[in-house]
C-alpha cells in the first residue's frame, strides 16, 4: 500500500441511482479535480455546481464538488468529493479521468486507514466505522456512533492515564534506588490496581451484549422429525421459508430466516429432524443439525410428545418446546416446557420473550456503550489480567520494582494495542481490509 500519493473511489455501491458520491484524497486532489471542471480554485467546504469534463474536453456530467483542506477533513488530507448522477457508466468515465490524471484506484478501507494514521480517529474508532456500515438494527448503529464519537476511547485513557502514572513512578524510583519503594505509594497501590481492574471488568463485561448487538446470536430449532419445527420456524419469520409435511426427512438442509429482536439480530436456523437417516442425503442433513447445535447461541428444542420430560441439562442454553398444544390442553405437562402452537399461532409471544431472557437481549440499552469484537474484548481482559499479576505481587510482600514495572507496561501494551498505538500490522490489514472501497 503506497502512502502519500493520491487515490480515488466510488463511495457509494455499484448500481443505478439518483446521486453517487465519489471521492479523492491526497495531496493532489484539488490539483487532480481542478483539471478536470475548469474552475480555478473550489471555494472550501462550499458545494459548487460544475461541469465535469473528460480529456477530450466533452461534458461528462454536471455535478457538485465540494473540497475539504487538510488536515481538516476525514482523511486528514486534502479531499475532493463529486456528487454526480448515478450512472455506472459515469461514475466509470470520472474515476477513469481522475486515475488520467495521475491518481490511482483506493484499496479496500484505505480513506478510513489514513485517517487512522493521520491522527483523525484511533483503532477503535475505525473498528466502529466498520461495524455502523454493516450495522442490521438501530440499536447497533448507535452503539457505533458512540464508538465513533470516542465515548470508549475516553473511558480507556483514562485507565491508560492511572497505569502510566504508576508506571512513571515506579520507574523514576528505580532510578533512585532498586531496593526501597516509597512507603505512601506502597501503600495506596493495591487499592489503584484493584479499582483500575474495577474498570476494565465493567468494560470488558459489556461485550457479551455488544457482541450480539454487532454479529446477531444463533437460534437453532432442533428435535425429532414430523413435530412442527419448519411450521415454527414459518411462524417465527412470518413467510413459508420452510416446506411443511408429514414425511420425515422432508428438511435436508439449514434454513436461517434473521429477525431484529430488541435490537439484536437473530439468526433461527431450522435443522433436520435427529433420526437414524434413511439416506445418504438426509443423514448428511441430520450431521449439520448436530454440529449446528454445538454453534448456537440458544436451542429449541421442539417436541409434540405429551410425556416428554426435560430430564438433561444441555451444554448450549436449550429451551424446551410442546408444539400441537392445542391437542393437548387436557394433559399435565412438564411445567419447564413452553406450550405452543404453530396452528393458532398460540404461546408464540410468549416464546420470543423466553428467547429474549435467555439470550439477555432484554437488558440492551441505547445509553451504554458495549464493546463490539473479540479483539476489543481480549485487549481489556488481558490488561486487567496484567493488572491483577501486579497486585499479586504486592499481595505476597514483594516490592521487586522491576516485575511490577513489567506488568504494568504488558498492562499498557495491551490497552495501547487496542487503541492502536503499537498494533501489528496484519490487524490492521485485517480491521481496515474489512471496509468497503471508498470508505
Amino acid at each position: 500500500m503506497m502512502l502519500g500519493d493520491t487515490i480515488v473511489a466510488a463511495a457509494t455501491p455499484f448500481g443505478y441511482s439518483g446521486i453517487a458520491l465519489i471521492r479523492i484524497s491526497g495531496p493532489d486532489a484539488l490539483v487532480y479535480a481542478k483539471r478536470s471542471i475548469k474552475l480555478s480554485e473550489p471555494i472550501e467546504r462550499r458545494a459548487t455546481s460544475v461541469n465535469f469534463y473528460d480529456k477530450n474536453g466533452d461534458v461528462i456530467d454536471n455535478l457538485i464538488i465540494t473540497s475539504f483542506r487538510g488536515p481538516r477533513s476525514y482523511t486528514g488530507e486534502d479531499v475532493v468529493e463529486f456528487s454526480c448522477h448515478g450512472s455506472p457508466a459515469i461514475i466509470e468515465e470520472i474515476i477513469s479521468t481522475i486515475t488520467s490524471n495521475g491518481a490511482r484506484i483506493a484499496n479496500p478501507g484505505e480513506f478510513t486507514l489514513r485517517a487512522f494514521l493521520n491522527g483523525k480517529i484511533d483503532l477503535l474508532q475505525a473498528e466502529a466505522i466498520a461495524s455502523l456500515i454493516f450495522s442490521k438494527s438501530a440499536e447497533n448503529a448507535k452503539n457505533q456512533q458512540k464508538i465513533l464519537s470516542g465515548h470508549l476511547s475516553k473511558k480507556l485513557n483514562v485507565v491508560r492515564k492511572t497505569i502510566i502514572d504508576r508506571l512513571s513512578f515506579l520507574e523514576h524510583q528505580m532510578d533512585i534506588s532498586d531496593e526501597d519503594l516509597d512507603p505512601e505509594f506502597l501503600a495506596l497501590l493495591p487499592a489503584s490496581l484493584k479499582e483500575t481492574q474495577k474498570a476494565l471488568t465493567v468494560i470488558a463485561g459489556s461485550f457479551s451484549t455488544g457482541r450480539l448487538l454487532n454479529y446477531g446470536a444463533r437460534v437453532v430449532i432442533t428435535g425429532p422429525p414430523n413435530v412442527g419445527k419448519s411450521s415454527l420456524l414459518n411462524s417465527l419469520s412470518g413467510s413459508n421459508r420452510a416446506i411443511v409435511s408429514d414425511q420425515p426427512g422432508t428438511t435436508r438442509d439449514l434454513l436461517d430466516p434473521e429477525l431484529v429482536l430488541s435490537g439484536v439480530p437473530v439468526r433461527f436456523i431450522d435443522t433436520a429432524g435427529i433420526r437414524a437417516g434413511e439416506s445418504p442425503i438426509e443423514r448428511e442433513g441430520i450431521a449439520r443439525a448436530k454440529l449446528s447445535k454445538k454453534e448456537a447461541d440458544l436451542v429449541l428444542y421442539v417436541t409434540d410428545d405429551i410425556k416428554f420430560k426435560s430430564t438433561t441439562k444441555p451444554k448450549t442454553p436449550t429451551l424446551f418446546i410442546l408444539n400441537k398444544s392445542d391437542l393437548h390442553t387436557n394433559h399435565d405437562v412438564d411445567a419447564s416446557v413452553i406450550h405452543i402452537s404453530c396452528l393458532n399461532n398460540s404461546g408464540l409471544r410468549s416464546l420470543l420473550n423466553q428467547i429474549k431472557l435467555q439470550l439477555k437481549i432484554n437488558q440492551v440499552s441505547t445509553q451504554s456503550t458495549y464493546l463490539s469484537t473479540p479483539r476489543q474484548h481480549q485487549a481489556v481482559t488481558l490488561c486487567a489480567s496484567y493488572l491483577h499479576s501486579a497486585e499479586k505481587l504486592l499481595a505476597t510482600g514483594s516490592t521487586d520494582l522491576e516485575l511490577l514495572a513489567f506488568e504494568l507496561r504488558a498492562g499498557l501494551d495491551a490497552l495501547d494495542s487496542l487503541l492502536g498505538k503499537t498494533t501489528p500490522d496484519e490487524i490492521l490489514n485485517n480491521i481496515f481490509g474489512s471496509l468497503c472501497v471508498g470508505k
